[in-house]
């Protein structure tokens, strides 16, 4: 069986190359992030550099960094403010693309 290395044991070089913002071009697809600054595994910096290397490019993106909520909320029910990203989410993507939601279907 083939194991995967793990990040701790990947030289810096290695994480870098495979960081998210080390691979932007100015054709990346748009991007919604969403983040909590209590996320113990990912610092939301990492979230900010992907944001900086998108600017960089012209991405379009949006960036949401809520102050409470561990790693790995997915979609945050029962999560304070973080279980906002849906709405925040759809309401990006109407914008970036002009359609909405069809009526009655969950956010």
């Amino acid at each position: 069986m083939t194991e995967w290395p793990s990040i701790h044991h990947s030289s810096g070089r290695d994480r870098r190359s495979t960081s998210l913002d080390a691979l932007v071009t100015p054709s990346s697809p748009p991007f919604f992030l969403w983040h909590t600054a209590e996320d113990s595994y990912v610092p939301p910096e990492h979230t900010y550099r992907l944001a900086a290397a998108l600017a960089a490019d012209n991405v379009p993106h949006t960036v949401h960094v809520f102050p409470h909520g561990p790693h790995s909320l997915g979609l945050a029910h029962g999560a304070g403010e973080a279980s906002t990203w849906k709405r925040f989410a759809e309401s990006w993507i109407v914008e970036q693309t002009g359609t909405r939601k069809p009526q009655g279907a969950p956010v």
